[in-house]
């Protein structure tokens, strides 16, 4: 166990400035971290941004590719004439799909246009993977959501039955002069690379992290990777319901310029939801963060490091301060040595430190007292001893009084003086129980013998007749009480209770009980006297017999334990006493110059 006053200091500094420095590094890592997250999210949402912007140029791309077949003069004038014959669908359908092919072929984005219409039905063997009967395009899953109700639409990631391939799609309605719809134009993209234009722009070497391209209504329309590598992805889509494609979550849906942190899996990533561009597109960016922050997390672990050695290399600082700093509390423990060894001579020095200087004054102080302590007891011990030879003195006189008692007890009883022996006798005997060797505590039955010999002297004393009465069960008589408790109330008991010249006899009763919890007994000395005065308190009382009991039961049973005097609802004087009960001696038997055995 660590009791060293140096190295709990050494430990205490350590440990508090590594508090203090994980404090200060915690506390500045995230400022700091919060700092260049604020930053680098400003950042690259502005980056994001002008990527959605420039992206656009893409997007205007491809749908002016399809509105410029589905305005071109040459579809115009195909559509407008109603009737035709083989040879004039053959021509019209060359045409068509020479300015598909010519319009295809200027759009480096595009992969395909397809035309779908039902002008040539009649003539079905005209169809070709360029132009296609209408019932093809209006039975795809997607056609009702997103084109049935619209002039042009972008048709979401797709797989295109004729060339089995995933396309993103822009389709746009052909209306003849009649504004009745003639057919479609549909502008196919390939999937993989639709979103691979965003390297074109060259704000991106390579696409490491999801980009989501939203519409102008919301709908997702284009993904870089795929969700099973990034499944974050999924907890910020939904798919609306009754509809086919997906969106963003109503918490983000309608977002934009927008930056914020989530969390999934105990891994944090920033998502990114850009300002609509040009189009009204957004493109959403989903980024780990571990791979954002990393040179942040490099920092505060490099922070680290540095104050960890800077505690290792203050430890042997911190202890040579700590050996000077408990100097002179070495030195006084050395003092206290040699006074533990009876040398009060020794002093400390002076001290600059106020704390130390006070602490070897009072050393100083503490040793010249206990040598005046030490001589004035030297004295006292020599005043005991001759007090001690006083007492053995002394010791002589109760043997001279027991038996100059006993000599006149034997010279009564030649003489036929019954009265005088029984009085002597009880008298001597109230005294061997009142000393009883030096004893504090008595048995009961020798207490009540004490209490009845002093009633027997005063019916030779008293003009009135004296009836005492004792109830006390015979187990409680080995009981142990404080010695000579009841005599003091008996005698106040006849000495104020009664009057001379009032009628009757003198009624005293001693009861005693044990308490229901079995660890008290109760002592009552009930009278049929006159009572005490009206608002009677103990400091009323004359003598000092009643206030001497109460002192010695406080000192020897406590100061819970005292004694209640009262009125008798049926006249008199009612004493009750609360005692411990004791079953053996509570204090040992005094010296025997006390005892005077």
């Amino acid at each position: 166990m660590i009791r060293k006053l140096k190295t709990i200091m050494v430990i205490c500094f350590v440990f508090v400035n590594a508090l203090f420095l994980a404090a200060v590094s915690y506390t500045s890592y995230q400022y700091f971290f919060n700092f260049t997250s604020n930053e680098i999210s400003e950042t690259k949402l502005s980056l994001l941004n002008e990527s959605a912007n420039k992206l656009s140029g893409v997007i205007k791309n491809i749908s002016e590719a399809g509105t410029f077949v589905a305005i071109d003069r040459t579809v115009a004038e195909v559509f407008d004439d109603v009737e035709t014959n083989p040879y004039d669908a053959l021509v019209e359908r060359n045409k068509l799909k020479n300015l598909i092919n010519n319009v295809a072929s200027l759009k480096q984005e595009v992969y395909s246009i397809e035309l779908f219409t039902d002008r040539y039905q009649e003539y079905s063997y005209l169809y070709d993977h360029t132009i296609q009967p209408e019932s093809h395009l209006t039975k795809r899953e997607w056609f009702a959501p997103f084109i049935k109700n619209v002039d042009n639409g972008w048709v979401p990631r797709h797989t295109d039955a004729l060339m089995d391939r995933e396309m993103i799609s822009y389709v746009h309605r052909i209306l003849n002069q009649r504004n009745q719809t003639v057919g479609y134009i549909k502008v196919n993209i390939l999937a993989e690379h639709f979103l691979e234009y965003l390297n074109d722009t060259d704000l991106y070497q390579e696409i490491n992290e999801p980009f989501i391209l939203l519409n102008t209504g919301g709908r997702i329309i284009a993904e870089t990777h795929s969700r099973e590598e990034f499944p974050i992805v999924n907890d910020i889509t939904v798919r609306t319901k009754n509809e086919i494609y997906e969106r963003l979550i109503p918490k983000y849906d309608e977002k934009t310029n927008h930056h914020q942190l989530i969390k999934r899996d105990n891994e944090y990533h920033l998502l990114l939801i850009s300002k609509p561009n040009y189009e009204q597109w957004r493109l959403v960016q989903v980024i780990p963060v571990d791979n954002l922050y990393a040179e942040t997390k490099e920092l505060g672990i490099f922070v680290l490091v540095v104050g960890f050695i800077a505690i290792l290399l203050s430890i042997p600082i911190v202890y040579g301060i700590g050996k000077w700093i408990t100097k002179p509390i070495s030195q006084m423990i050395k003092g206290m040595r040699k006074v533990e060894k009876g040398d009060f001579d020794v002093q400390m020095n002076r001290h600059y430190v106020e704390e130390y200087d006070i602490m070897a004054n009072n050393f100083n102080q503490m040793t010249g007292e206990l040598a005046e302590l030490l001589e004035k007891l030297d004295i006292e011990n020599s005043n005991r001893r001759e007090a001690e030879m006083r007492a053995l003195q002394s010791q002589i006189m109760p043997h001279f009084l027991y038996n100059t008692l006993d000599m006149i007890k034997w010279k009564s009883l030649d003489h036929d003086a019954d009265e005088v022996s029984d009085m002597v006798n009880k008298l001597s005997k109230m005294l061997r129980i009142g000393l009883s060797g030096g004893l504090k505590f008595i048995r009961l039955r020798d207490e009540l013998d004490h209490a009845k010999c002093y009633i027997d002297i005063q019916k030779q004393r008293q003009a009135q007749d004296i009836q005492y009465k004792v109830r006390v069960a015979a187990s409680m008589k080995d009981l142990y009480v404080p010695k000579i408790i009841l005599q003091p109330f008996i005698e106040n008991s006849i000495k104020h209770g009664y009057h001379s010249d009032q009628p009757g006899q003198m009624e005293i009763t001693v009861n005693g009980s044990i308490l229901e919890d079995e660890r008290h007994i109760k002592l009552t000395i009930k009278d049929n006297g006159s009572g005490l005065p009206e608002n009677w308190t103990f400091s009323d009382a004359k003598g000092i017999g009643i206030q001497n009991v109460r002192e010695r039961i406080a000192m020897y049973c406590g100061e819970e334990f005292d004694v209640k005097l009262f009125n008798h609802l049926e006249g008199g004087v009612m004493v009750e006493i609360i005692l411990p009960i004791y079953h053996h001696q509570p204090f040992r038997k005094a010296s025997s110059i006390e005892a005077g055995d």
